[in-house]
């Protein structure tokens, strides 16, 4: 088991944060700490609006990190889990970074 960090790019909407936390509590991952930031300057996150051809909205989407103590099929499985998301834009890890289904070399750290 080694400490991980996920970084989720994600919609702005209700509900969106209790779907995340929910799937870990249903397959009994812990969350050691998580946070969440609206995302002011998308500016750092370019490659998603040029990848996806989107334009967000100042506060349209929020970072939200997550820290949790997994192995590597483990971590595997809760990217693949969270990328089916609706609400979820992107997220990454520390080796790869999913954009609504399509993985990239890029790291959103």
């Amino acid at each position: 088991m080694i400490e991980r960090q996920l970084t989720l790019i994600m919609e702005n909407k209700p509900g969106a944060l209790a779907r995340v936390v929910g799937l870990f509590h249903q397959r009994g991952y812990n969350i050691d700490s998580l946070h969440v930031d609206p995302i002011d300057d998308f500016t750092p996150y370019k490659f998603i609006e040029d990848e996806l051809n989107i334009k967000f909205a100042k506060g349209e989407v929020s970072r939200l990190v997550i820290k949790t103590t997994v192995g590597d099929k483990l971590m595997r499985q809760i990217l693949r889990q969270i990328n089916k998301l609706i609400e979820v834009i992107a997220i990454s890890d520390d080796e790869s970074t999913y954009l609504k289904g399509i993985l990239r070399d890029e790291n959103l750290l």
